[in-house]
């Protein structure tokens, strides 16, 4: 009799303890469900360039990062280094200087970052040695901006991520690229066509490296002089760069006629570039496929204020 009353009792604690488990699995399931579902909606600061700062917290330090596509790795400034906030990841990055030459710089971690009530852990991050020790700021990467949705409010200068795609009410020109990659889209000037790093860090309109075939037809074709000349020794020695400037009646991004568009030609940009002089005139929506089959998509939507 007691041997029974034993077992009943141990497989009533099984019992229990089984529901209590099952209860806890499915109040976790229900809570990440709800964050999947969650988006988080932040005010963000521009430039006189459009160009979009969002406000973080890094450690005990707030302040604003710039939002970039254009690299793949957060990028911060020597400050972080000083405080010790960054260690040593123990790889290094090769990278190129505005000339195409190579250089490298070594990895580090960042192990908190927070972005509104979202948390990022151990970034992978690069130190940007053009600024000195005591700003505190730095750019987003694609590595961090890729794990979640974007939607950009330039109406509202306000910025939203979520797990979940952000739906356009209103496309009007749609990108989709690769979800490793920074965006991209070709660009028809005339009759030859190229392709444009689509870079929320740069304040361009247009950008052409002017050494190229499209950046010497535009010279040639329009009789350009320089605009200026510069000479900038923070990311190379001695780096010499010549600006032309031209608008053109039309050019075709991504199929999508827009006319009377302002073109800046340097001899020193790395690459074509189409930044936020012409991104910030939209609503943006990043919707970032984490699966290898399916595309990434940029989506631009005309502003309820032009």
């Amino acid at each position: 009799m007691n041997s029974s009353n034993s077992h009943l009792k141990r497989s009533g604690r099984l019992l229990s303890g089984l529901a209590c488990f099952l209860f806890l699995v499915c109040i976790s399931f229900e809570n990440l469900h709800a964050q999947s579902q969650t988006v988080t909606k932040l005010p963000i600061k521009k430039d006189r360039f459009n160009r979009i700062f969002i406000p973080v917290k890094i450690d005990k330090d707030s302040l604003s990062l710039l939002f970039s596509t254009a690299s793949r790795t957060l990028r911060l400034t020597p400050y972080f280094m000083e405080t010790r906030t960054l260690y040593p990841g123990g790889g290094i990055l090769a990278i190129k200087d505005k000339k195409g030459r190579s250089a490298s710089r070594m990895i580090f971690y960042l192990p908190k970052l927070d972005i509104g009530n979202l948390k990022f852990r151990n970034e992978e991050t690069i130190v940007n040695y053009a600024f000195p020790d005591s700003v505190i700021t730095g750019t987003t990467g694609t590595l961090l901006v890729y794990q979640y949705n974007w939607k950009i409010d330039n109406d509202r200068n306000e910025v939203s991520l979520s797990k979940i795609p952000f739906t356009a009410e209103q496309p009007f020109i749609q990108v989709k690229y690769k979800n490793d990659n920074a965006p991209q889209a070709p660009v028809k000037i005339g009759e030859l066509t190229d392709n444009f790093l689509i870079d929320f860090g740069s304040g361009t309109n247009f950008q052409v490296n002017a050494n190229t075939v499209l950046g010497k037809q535009l010279i040639s074709s329009y009789e350009l002089k320089p605009v200026v000349t510069l000479t900038s020794n923070i990311h190379s020695r001695k780096l010499v760069d010549t600006i032309y400037e031209v608008t053109v009646p039309s050019l075709y991004f991504n199929g999508v006629e827009l006319k009377d568009q302002k073109i800046t030609l340097s001899t020193a940009a790395p690459k074509n570039v189409i930044g936020t002089a012409l991104l910030g005139k939209y609503n943006v929506i990043l919707n970032n496929s984490r699966k290898r089959k399916i595309d990434s998509e940029l989506i631009l939507e005309k502003r309820l204020v032009q």
